[in-house]
């Protein structure tokens, strides 16, 4: 096993796709991705990664408490794939970056979407 970090930070969908309203929210969300990106480019020799998964919006008790017209009519259409992500998806991910076989991957932002697998997900 590696001994070097890998670190991955969470970031958020909103400082790709912004909404009304919340630029303020994108700008400070953009400054964090960017700090995430010289600490990658400074650490790398020491063959530590740095990444940053934005997820979009993920079928959490919170998330899923928001009444179902307002997520069919508002958020479901913003999503290119049409439904919410799964908690697991996102670990997933976060166990491949933090793993040895992920050692090449540095610098990278992942938007993380969901549902391609599981075309009959629905809320």
């Amino acid at each position: 096993p590696s001994v070097a970090g890998r670190p991955c930070r969470l970031g958020c969908a909103v400082s790709q796709t912004s909404a009304i309203r919340r630029g303020h929210r994108a700008r400070v969300i953009a400054k964090r991705h960017g700090f995430t990106k010289a600490l990658a480019l400074e650490v790398a020799k020491k063959g530590e990664t740095v990444n940053t998964i934005s997820p979009g919006y993920i079928g959490t008790k919170m998330v899923t408490a928001i009444a179902k017209e307002i997520l069919d009519s508002k958020i479901l259409p913003r999503s290119p794939v049409g439904c919410l992500g799964l908690p697991e998806e996102i670990a997933g991910l976060i166990i491949y970056l933090c793993s040895d076989e992920a050692a090449f991957v540095t610098v990278a932002q992942f938007e993380r979407q969901s549902c391609t697998a599981r075309p009959s997900f629905r809320r």
